[in-house]
C-alpha cells in the first residue's frame, strides 16, 4: 500500500527530466529564431536555414536519447524502491495477523508485478518522446505540430516577417519565443488527438505504472492475508468523483451489508478510477471485528476545509487546488519565456517577463495562504530556469 503522499512525490524526479528536455529545446529555438530574425534577405536566409536546421535537428536528437536513455534506466529504480515502499507499508498488518512480510527478492510472482509496470511506463515515455510537438494558434485554432515542423515554420515565418517589413525584429523573434513558452513542449497522440506538455505526461506515465503495479501488489498482499476486504487511503482536495468512496472499507469478492463491492464502487482497474490517471488513493488489507478504520463518516465528511470566497468567487477545496494547478502553469510559462529571452539575449523582453512572473508568484502565495494551501513550489520549478536565470529575473523584477 502506497500513501497518498508518497504518490504524490513518486513521479518528482521523472517530470524534472522532462522539463530539462523543455528548457534545451526552447533554449535552442530562441538562439535560431534570434539569428533567422537578423536575415533579411530571402536568399541569404535560404543558406543558412538548411545549416541551422541541421545543426538543431542534430542537437535536439542527441538530447532526446540522453533524457530517453537515463529515463529507461531511472524506471528501473523507481520501481524497485515504490514496491519495496508498498510493501514495508503493509508490515503492520502482517505483523498483527502473524504472518510474515514477503521477501520480493524470492517472489516470482511480486516480480512479475515489477517487471510489467517497469516496461509498460519505459514504453510509454519512450513512445512519448517519439511524438514531441508543439501548439499554436492559426485563424483562432489550436493546431499540433511535430517539434521539427513548428521549428521550420517559425524561423520561417520570423524571417519573413522581419525581412518583409510586417514586424520589427524584436516583436518578431519575441512573438515566436512567447508562442513556444506558452504551449510548452508536448507529447500528441496524432491519431486519437490527445496532447499534454511533456512533463504532465510523463508523470501521468509513471503514475499509471506505479498505480498498476501497486494494485496488483495490495491484491497479493490480500490473498497472502486471506482478506477479502480493504480500506481505501483518503486525502483533501480529492476529485469529487474519488471522494465519495474515499476512506471506506469495501468487500474485494461480491458484496455485504455495509461493505460495496470494491471494483464495481471505485472503478479500480479503470483509468478515471481507483489506481487509474493520476490517482493518489490506494488501499489495503482490512479485517471486520479486528480492523479498526483510519476515518470515522464524520471525519470523511469535514476532511476538507469549508468553502471560502476569494476576490469574489467562491471556492470549495477541491476548486481551490485546481485554481492553484492553473496559477502554477502560468508561473512556469512565465519562466520559460525568461529562458528563451535570455538565450536571445533580449534584455528589454526578459525585464518586462521578470516583473510578470513577480506578480504572479505573489499572487501564487497570496492565494494559497487565503485558501489554506500548501505552496507546492515543485510544482512550478522549470529545470532549465537555473540560479542565474533566477537571480537575473529578480534583479529585474
Amino acid at each position: 500500500m502506497l500513501t497518498p503522499e508518497q504518490l504524490k512525490i513518486i513521479p518528482d524526479g521523472m517530470v524534472g527530466l522532462y522539463q530539462d528536455l523543455e528548457a534545451f529545446v526552447i533554449k535552442d529555438f530562441a538562439r535560431r529564431v534570434a539569428k533567422a530574425g537578423k536575415i533579411t534577405a530571402t536568399a541569404k536566409w535560404q543558406a543558412l536555414r538548411a545549416k541551422e536546421i541541421g545543426a538543431s535537428l542534430s542537437e535536439l536528437e542527441k538530447e532526446i536519447k540522453r533524457v530517453t536513455e537515463l529515463s529507461q534506466s531511472e524506471i528501473d529504480a523507481l520501481m524497485h524502491s515504490v514496491a519495496e515502499l508498498s510493501l514495508n507499508n503493509d508490515a503492520p498488518i502482517f505483523e498483527q495477523m502473524g504472518k510474515k512480510l514477503p521477501n520480493i527478492e524470492k517472489s516470482v510472482t511480486l516480480q512479475s508485478y515489477i517487471a510489467a509496470a517497469t516496461e509498460q511506463t519505459k514504453g510509454e515515455l519512450f513512445n512519448m518522446t517519439k511524438s514531441l510537438g508543439f501548439a499554436r494558434k492559426v485563424a483562432g485554432k489550436v493546431e499540433y505540430l511535430p517539434m521539427f515542423e513548428f521549428y521550420n515554420k517559425a524561423l520561417d515565418l520570423a524571417q519573413f516577417q522581419v525581412s518583409t517589413g510586417v514586424l520589427d525584429y524584436d516583436t518578431a523573434t519575441r512573438n515566436a519565443v512567447k508562442q513556444i513558452a506558452q504551449s510548452g513542449l508536448r507529447w500528441v497522440d496524432y491519431e486519437s488527438g490527445w496532447h499534454n506538455r511533456v512533463d504532465v505526461a510523463a508523470r501521468r506515465a509513471v503514475m499509471t505504472g506505479v498505480n498498476q503495479m501497486s494494485s496488483k501488489m495490495n491484491d497479493q498482499v490480500a490473498k497472502d492475508l486471506d482478506a477479502d476486504y480493504v480500506e481505501v487511503t483518503a486525502h483533501s482536495g480529492a476529485r469529487p468523483d474519488h471522494a465519495e468512496w474515499q476512506g471506506k472499507v469495501f468487500k474485494i469478492h461480491g458484496s455485504a451489508k455495509g461493505y460495496p463491492n470494491l471494483a464495481a464502487t471505485t472503478g479500480l482497474g479503470t483509468g478515471p478510477g481507483l489506481c487509474g490517471w493520476n490517482c493518489r488513493h490506494n488501499y489495503y488489507a482490512f479485517f471486520p471485528g479486528i480492523s479498526t478504520p483510519t476515518y470515522s463518516e464524520k471525519e470523511l465528511q469535514s476532511i476538507d476545509p469549508d468553502p471560502f470566497e476569494y476576490e469574489g468567487k467562491s471556492y470549495n477545496h477541491y476548486e481551490a487546488t485546481q485554481k492553484q494547478r492553473q496559477i502554477e502553469t502560468a508561473i512556469r510559462q512565465s519562466k520559460n519565456e525568461l529562458i528563451g529571452y535570455d538565450a536571445m539575449g533580449d534584455k528589454e523582453a526578459f525585464t518586462i517577463a521578470s516583473i510578470k512572473l513577480q506578480r504572479q508568484k505573489q499572487f501564487y502565495k497570496e492565494f494559497s495562504k487565503e485558501t489554506g494551501l500548501a505552496l507546492q513550489n515543485e510544482r512550478h520549478q522549470v529545470v532549465g530556469f537555473g540560479q542565474s536565470i533566477s537571480q537575473k529575473s529578480i534583479r529585474r523584477g
